[in-house]
């Protein structure tokens, strides 16, 4: 029975090669098979296996200068990307990242959150004061923003032993208005900052726009690359040998055979 299944396989893959040549030399089984017409075929083999090379090389060719332009095009979009994104967080630093935080008291690296009873508000850090000032029930911390606004932050440490309420100790709320000072202090010194460097990033990212040099350099090679696989003397001989094997070939069988 296998090899029953073996006998058909082989049977099988003769008729499909056949009708493979059939098709590549028409005209007849005759020319497709037989050795009479073996020179016939193999010049017609020949002529589209060079033509064949000669257009793959074209189009390698073709494909890396394409290749290289869109990797000039990519890293232009990529360059103005990140400068865009640059000049857009001095413009708005928005909070920044998370630094520390105590009770109601969040300190990022732009603002200072609070979270209290009547809701969360964003207190900016530039031009901010904190003052620490103990207390015998709550120890506090007293921000007044640019504007002149207070806000007071009450850290509760002596409560009735019965209160579950949190306790907070007087060196970690002197740390935190300490942390909080220093912030600001680093707030103010970036935006004093922010004016030159926006400019700076301004003048880079105009400069980036109108810098195409190596996307026209890429434009110019493809140019180039395919001007040279239009005219290239070589891929002329081979499309010029292959046209010639297939007017012999039909000249012979009176068919026009793929190429």
């Amino acid at each position: 029975m296998d090899a029953v299944r073996v006998v058909a396989v082989v049977v099988v893959g003769l008729g499909v090669w056949a009708l493979w040549r059939r098709h590549r030399y028409p005209g007849g089984w005759a020319f497709a098979l037989s050795f009479r017409h073996e020179a016939a075929r193999e010049a017609l083999a020949n002529g589209r296996s060079k033509a064949r090379d000669a257009a793959h090389r074209a189009d390698q060719a073709e494909a890396a200068a394409l290749a290289e332009l869109n990797s000039a095009k990519a890293a232009y979009e990529r360059r103005l990307h990140s400068l865009e994104q640059q000049a857009a967080r001095l413009r708005n630093p928005g909070s920044g990242p998370r630094v520390d935080g105590l009770g109601e008291l969040v300190l990022f690296k732009h603002t200072r959150v609070v979270t209290s009873t009547t809701g969360t508000r964003s207190i900016e850090l530039a031009g901010l004061d904190a003052r620490f000032d103990p207390g015998q029930k709550n120890h506090s911390i007293y921000l007044t923003d640019a504007t002149g606004r207070v806000h007071w932050a009450k850290y509760p440490h002596a409560l009735p032993a019965t209160e579950t309420q949190q306790r907070f100790d007087e060196d970690a709320v002197r740390d935190f208005a300490v942390a909080i000072q220093n912030a600001v202090a680093d707030e103010n010194h970036f935006r004093a900052q922010i004016p030159h460097q926006l400019t700076t990033a301004e003048q880079e990212l105009e400069e980036a726009r109108t810098d195409t040099r190596a996307q026209k350099a890429a434009r110019e090679r493809l140019s180039r690359v395919r001007q040279s696989n239009r005219q290239d003397p070589h891929r002329k001989v081979a499309d010029s040998e292959l046209m010639e094997a297939v007017k012999d070939w039909e000249t012979l069988t009176g068919r026009t055979p793929p190429t």
